[in-house]
């Protein structure tokens, strides 16, 4: 009697799985939506079945990919998201923080996804950073024809394809950052859900009960800030380009620093949840809030906005 829903419980998962890959592979607009909770089944069934079943698992959805889309898919994906649905996995399994687990399944996951695709590109006739100049520039090829054909202005379509000529060594040289930033996201996503699935199913056993609120940023970051930024306004060359791949990285870490202290607030002043809409929708429409928010982040290891530092035991601090 006990069969039907065990077995129930370990196909759902695998059923998930296969199901974001036909999505990934048959409707790439969604498959780009969907594809960051890949992990999570995976993630999942490693923590339900075990390392081994997910070994199995994983294994049969790259020879799957390898099938469908190709070797060098298939190895993008297990670098992306099997490799951090391990770590992830591993770490959950082991108690560690949420945001050690977080930290090191993205920064696994993002190194490894770099390391590939420079191996991959190491038998092309271009470097890793022309690769992502020549993909910038298609993209924004499609942009600016597309103005063109809703009868945009030609001078003001002219103006921003000068920007962006000035503009795309920039972006290229920033990649790494945005691997990092794309595993991040990920791994942020889906260790939250799988954080309330798993609560809902066997209870929080697994997981801390802090909550994003309650969630501070390790003081010692601030020191890998500051060398950002002195590598991105006084270095040239290679070392200006680690400064701004750092740069970004950290004040990402810093803004959701910073929003865990404007939900704490929203939370304490039981603010209603349209207003909270509302706010959100402001912060991410107007680049200069978000930066606000990233200093709030960066300027809480010393005002401690929140009240909250000494209330934690030292380890948490």
């Amino acid at each position: 009697m006990d069969q039907g829903p065990k077995s129930q419980n370990l196909l759902l998962p695998v059923v998930l799985v296969f199901a974001l890959l036909f999505a990934l592979v048959v409707i790439p607009p969604l498959g780009a939506l969907v594809g960051i909770l890949s992990p999570f089944p995976l993630v999942f069934i490693f923590l339900q079945r075990g390392k081994q079943v997910a070994l199995v698992l994983m294994a049969l959805i790259f020879g799957v990919l390898w099938f469908l889309v190709g070797q060098n898919q298939a190895l993008l994906f297990m670098a992306e998201y099997a490799v951090m649905a391990f770590v992830l996995g591993e770490m959950i399994r082991a108690r560690f923080p949420g945001d050690w687990c977080i930290g090191a399944s993205s920064l696994i996951s993002g190194g490894v996804s770099i390391l590939l695709l420079v191996a991959l590109l190491g038998d092309q006739d271009t470097t890793v950073k022309e690769f992502f100049e020549n993909q910038i520039r298609a993209h924004f090829a499609q942009s600016f024809e597309t103005f063109g054909s809703v009868g945009e202005n030609k001078a003001e379509v002219e103006e921003i394809k000068a920007f962006f000529e000035k503009m795309v060594g920039g972006f290229a040289s920033s990649y790494p950052a945005f691997v990092f930033i794309g595993s991040l996201i990920s791994a942020m996503a889906n260790y939250g859900l799988l954080r309330l699935v798993w609560g809902r199913i066997y209870g929080p056993g697994l997981f801390s009960e802090r909550t994003f609120a309650q969630w501070i940023c390790p003081e010692n970051l601030v020191w890998g800030f500051i060398a950002a930024c002195l590598a991105l306004f006084l270095g040239q060359g290679l070392i200006e380009d680690v400064g701004l791949n750092l740069f970004i990285v950290m004040m990402v870490i810093y803004f959701a620093q910073g929003m865990s202290i404007v939900i704490h607030f929203l939370k304490t002043r039981k603010v209603p949840i349209f207003l909270w809409l509302i706010f959100f929708i402001l912060i991410f429409a107007q680049p200069i809030l978000i930066g606000l928010i990233a200093g709030i982040g960066v300027f809480d290891i010393w005002v401690d906005f929140r009240k909250i530092r000494k209330s934690l035991p030292s380890e948490e601090g």
